[in-house]
């Protein structure tokens, strides 16, 4: 069933352009949730995930549909006879519709939609499970807005999109009129961004924080033994 989903994402994202989000799944402990995958010209897959923070779990229960997205219950999918197929152009979770998918193909499980539901985004440019996220610059794909937001980066950001959210930034440089957020790769890269290029000075004494094969970087920069990541 899992194939016959993704195959229908491939045709449906080209077709219409609709937004998917992957890895909506609650669950207490997990590297990254809620993401979209970019694929780019030369056909490299970049993932755009949320990463929890220290004291955060996945508990997204909720009721209703945010950003007008409407309310459609298993119940009355089935009833009108709505194929996962139409399902997939609603910016919806994958997750979603794979749960609806094996559902709406085997009656026995009927008993068990009381309380589920999907949301169909209809707002232009909202996705998610419950069309809880909205797109930066007013565009209906996530390639459009990816474009825009590092094209705006190279000369300064009037929308500010590099802190659309909460993102990790490296805060020992103080901050350029603009509000320029460097993240860690950005660090001692060989491309000097901040004024009097800053960013590229005393890159020797940055060597004692680079992660061995066997460590992960946590999100505060800092490495760990692998054992330690996710062990609860």
């Amino acid at each position: 069933m899992l194939a016959l989903v993704a195959i229908l994402i491939s045709m449906i994202t080209i077709i219409y352009g609709r937004i998917l989000l992957y890895n909506t799944e609650n669950k207490s402990i997990v590297e990254k949730f809620d993401c979209v995958y970019y694929v780019t010209d030369d056909g490299q897959e970049i993932p755009y995930c949320q990463r929890l923070r220290a004291t955060q779990r996945i508990d997204q229960n909720w009721n209703e549909c945010q950003n007008q997205g409407e309310k459609m219950s298993f119940h009355d999918l089935i009833s009108k006879k709505i194929e996962p197929n139409e399902v997939l152009t609603w910016s919806s979770s994958i997750e979603m519709v794979d749960i609806y998918a094996g559902i709406f193909y085997n009656e026995s499980l009927f008993e068990d939609i009381d309380h589920q539901f999907l949301c169909k985004c209809i707002k232009r440019g909202t996705f998610g499970k419950y069309c809880q996220y909205e797109l930066t610059h007013e565009t209906i794909k996530f390639s459009q807005a990816i474009d825009i937001q590092f094209k705006q980066k190279e000369t300064g950001d009037p929308w500010n999109t590099q802190r659309y959210g909460k993102i990790l930034c490296y805060e020992t440089l103080p901050l350029q009129f603009y509000g320029l957020c460097l993240d860690w790769r950005d660090i001692c890269d060989g491309n000097p961004q901040y004024f009097n290029g800053l960013d590229e000075e005393n890159c020797d004494k940055l060597e004692f924080n680079e992660c061995e094969d066997d460590e992960f970087r946590c999100t505060n920069g800092m490495c760990i033994p692998e054992e330690f990541w996710l062990d609860g």
